[in-house]
């Protein structure tokens, strides 16, 4: 069964001054519920775009996006923010902690917005899981890149989503610390039972996947 679908999607970028960047060229596919789908492809291709609008984090140009059978191409900002919240995580290269909230909160944050009575234990429980059980009450200054982007694994797979974009989440992380991150992210992935599309330079990464799409020019080859 399709979780994801796309058909004929484009997306320009504007620059002042500049011609406009096509970014996205008439993209269509297919990922089915349950699969882990790797996103490769030379810095530009269009992969980070492609998870943004995939997401509904960005709208595309033309085409549609259908996610558990809602178009996002055509839903309402309030709608879409909903649908975010209960049926996708996502965990970037740059973490985007809130700054003001400790590693608890950032986690809990996302269920309270779904007003799930047990955000905050289940939090912790995350948290625990992936090492951090004395980090709760520290905010994102005070932990290490490793440690911020676990809190973020966590953040991204609280409300159990349904579809699970990461995009390039080692990018900033050493070597031991992006290992680490990635045998979390796949086990909790696991534990959600949550579709991934991930996006990744790692040639590795990628061939843990049920399938690879490559990326040229704002095209899947």
């Amino acid at each position: 069964m399709s979780i994801l679908r796309a058909e004929d999607v484009v997306k320009t970028y504007e620059r002042e001054g500049a011609s406009s960047v096509e970014a996205l060229r008439g993209v269509t596919l297919s990922v089915t519920a349950g699969e882990f789908v790797a996103v490769t492809g030379a810095s530009g291709s269009g992969k980070s775009t492609l998870l943004t609008v995939l997401s509904g984090l960005d709208l595309p140009n033309s085409g549609s996006i259908h996610i558990d059978g809602t178009e996002v191409t055509r839903a309402r900002e309030q709608d879409l923010a909903g649908l975010r919240n209960q049926k996708i995580g996502f965990v970037f290269q740059d973490f985007h902690l809130v700054p003001s909230l400790t590693a608890w909160e950032n986690v809990a944050f996302p269920a309270e917005l779904a007003g799930r009575a047990e955000a905050r234990q289940q939090a912790r429980v995350l948290l625990e899981r992936v090492g951090l059980g004395e980090r709760l009450a520290s905010f994102p200054h005070q932990l290490s890149g490793g440690e911020k982007q676990r809190v973020a694994l966590c953040r991204a797979v609280i409300n159990r989503p349904a579809l699970l974009f990461a995009d390039e989440p080692t990018g900033n992380l050493d070597t031991k610390n992006g290992e680490e991150v990635i045998r979390l992210l796949l086990e909790l992935r696991a534990e959600s039972g949550s579709t991934l599309l991930l996006v990744t330079h790692s040639d590795s990464l990628a061939g843990l996947a049920d399938r690879v799409l490559v990326m040229s020019d704002g095209r899947i080859l």
